[in-house]
């Protein structure tokens, strides 16, 4: 959804806030999905991922995640109590790893101890973690930035903003040119969600130099983030730019619902600074966007900005008609709220103009909105 409310200032849904900023992952880390359901079940029912692991081993053949299969079969029988058992599972996960590549079972290591943190259980996950970093302690600088980096995005998805930076300043030092891009990104968007406007430019442009890969996306939420606090500070030629610049990164990565959104804030933008017809042709392509996305949420509150560039343009009855069918989007108490806001503001300029039809008929409609949320 969009940073900008369409009566401007605030924040909203889109999830980009500055405790727990989305991060980067290290490259080719991420588990098998069968590895992750596995984990998924293991604090509620660890027969099923006992089970689970059991599954994946038999179709696995990649050592590294079989080692960390049997791992996780080791983990439910010692859990389970068949101490023996897990004993065999732990030789068979080493015997597996004396097979493969040292490099390798760090950053997997560490991917698995990034998705434990985040789906089963933190301190468990952190251990993983920290025993990658020691996996990788005599391996190559480039492996030792990739498992930096997975150990600062668990640290940033914990709240600990000063540790996850200390990690992906040396995944920075160390990393490969992909790894290097990411921490890059995942610093500026910390800092652009701490309002550390320079640094963010600094990083972001660094992460830039490698054109393609997921940290772009991170890039793109932290100019989001720009945009959404120049916004606030009335700075709309600001907002603006780093829109324009998140709007070219969200195509390249043909995120329909990113698009939409920056199409919105877009729209907002340039409604603030006077260019009604600029606003109303950005905020109809993400009308469409998010019509043809099903997002009822960001197209109510296009429709409420479209109601509001029309009403300050003077046509009273198109922004009428904007707001009538931004009330059949709306479809959260915030949303009717919204859309309330924007028929009593008509209402008031309709009555100011001498329209009676559309006044009365503007705050009628704000009336059975408040009274059908109980306001």
């Amino acid at each position: 959804m969009s940073l900008m409310a369409p009566l401007g200032g605030g924040t909203s849904a889109s999830g980009n806030d500055a405790a727990s900023p989305p991060v980067t992952r290290a490259r080719e880390a991420s588990p098998p999905p069968p590895f992750l359901a596995a984990l998924s079940r293991l604090e509620g029912d660890r027969a099923a991922a006992a089970a689970a692991f059991d599954g994946l081993l038999a179709t696995e053949v990649s050592p590294v995640w079989r080692a960390l299969a049997l791992l996780g079969r080791g983990l439910c029988e010692e859990l389970g109590g068949a101490r023996a058992a897990a004993r065999r599972s732990v030789r068979a996960a080493l015997e597996q790893w004396a097979a493969t590549d040292p490099d390798a079972c760090a950053i997997a290591v560490a991917a698995l101890g990034r998705a434990l943190a985040a789906e089963v259980d933190s301190g468990l996950g952190i251990a993983f973690l920290e025993a990658a970093l020691r996996l990788s302690g005599g391996s190559s600088p480039e492996v030792l930035g990739a498992v930096s980096l997975e150990l600062g995005s668990a640290a940033a998805e914990n709240g600990e903003a000063a540790t996850a930076v200390a990690h992906w300043e040396r995944a920075m030092e160390c990393g490969d040119p992909r790894t290097r891009a990411a921490a890059a990104a995942d610093l500026g968007r910390l800092a652009a969600a701490r309002g550390d406007v320079t640094t963010a430019e600094r990083m972001f442009e660094r992460a830039l130099a490698v054109v393609d890969g997921p940290h772009l996306r991170v890039v793109a939420d932290g100019l989001v983030a720009l945009a959404s606090q120049n916004a606030a500070a009335d700075r709309w030629a600001e907002a603006e730019a780093a829109l324009r610049r998140a709007l070219d990164l969200r195509r390249a990565e043909r995120d329909g619902h990113g698009v939409a959104g920056i199409l919105h804030d877009l729209g907002v933008a340039e409604w603030r600074r006077g260019r009604t017809a600029a606003a109303t042709r950005l905020l109809e392509e993400s009308r469409a966007g998010a019509e043809e996305l099903g997002d009822e949420g960001l197209r109510c509150a296009t429709l409420g900005a479209l109601a509001g560039v029309a009403l300050d343009a003077g046509r009273l009855v198109v922004a009428l008609a904007y707001a009538q069918e931004a009330t059949l989007a709306a479809g959260s108490p915030s949303d009717r709220r919204l859309v309330a806001t924007v028929l009593r503001r008509l209402g008031d300029e309709a009555r100011r103009q001498g329209s009676a039809s559309v006044s009365g008929e503007a705050f009628r409609a704000a009336a059975r909105i408040l009274a059908s949320d109980g306001g």
